[in-house]
């Protein structure tokens, strides 16, 4: 077996557990809190403050890229199991 395609299996499983145990599951949800406040924010700031805007922007960001990444590493760790199933047919 790729030992690759191991490890990626292995670190997609962890980032599974990882969003089931209760830090996973608070992190998360600050995130969705977190962009959640920043939208409705961004939706009533006054255009000239840019400052502002940028830095709702910013949480955005943050918070999309902190659920992209735990959702990037099950899938492809999901596709390397699979991957791994098909080899052994």
């Amino acid at each position: 077996m790729n030992k690759e395609l191991m490890a990626t299996a292995m670190l997609g499983r962890d980032a599974e557990d990882f969003i089931c145990s209760d830090v996973g599951r608070y992190l998360l949800g600050c995130a969705e809190q977190e962009k959640e406040e920043a939208l409705a924010a961004l939706s009533k700031v006054l255009p000239w403050r840019r400052k502002k805007i940028q830095e709702l922007q910013n949480k955005i960001w943050r918070a999309d890229s902190f659920l992209q990444w735990v959702s990037e590493l099950i899938i492809t760790g999901r596709q390397a199991i699979q991957t791994m199933d098909e080899k052994e047919e």
